[in-house]
């Protein structure tokens, strides 16, 4: 016997409960509500205006925790594997 065999503080079971065995009568499937009332007359959220330039790889780099070098090595391995490391992953 294990020292959580002796445990004083476990559930009761219920001898109401059983297992289903037919299933439901009709499958019901989530579906989207109808949007709010006041959905027209609610302000647009503010958003940054995205930006129409690529980010650089000191960038990436930054965002992705590594530093430049990492990139310039992969960006290497890519190309002596015949890869364009700017489109292709």
């Amino acid at each position: 016997m294990t020292r959580n065999d002796d445990r004083n503080d476990a559930l009761p079971v219920n001898p109401v409960l059983s297992v289903r065995t037919e299933p439901s009568a009709e499958h019901t499937p989530a579906e989207q509500g109808d949007a709010p009332a006041d959905f027209a007359q609610r302000p647009i959220p503010p958003m940054a205006t995205p930006s129409t330039e690529g980010l650089s790889a000191g960038e990436v780099s930054t965002m992705l925790g590594g530093d430049a070098s990492m990139t310039e090595a992969n960006e290497a391995l890519g190309t002596a594997e015949g890869l364009d490391t700017i489109t292709e992953s």
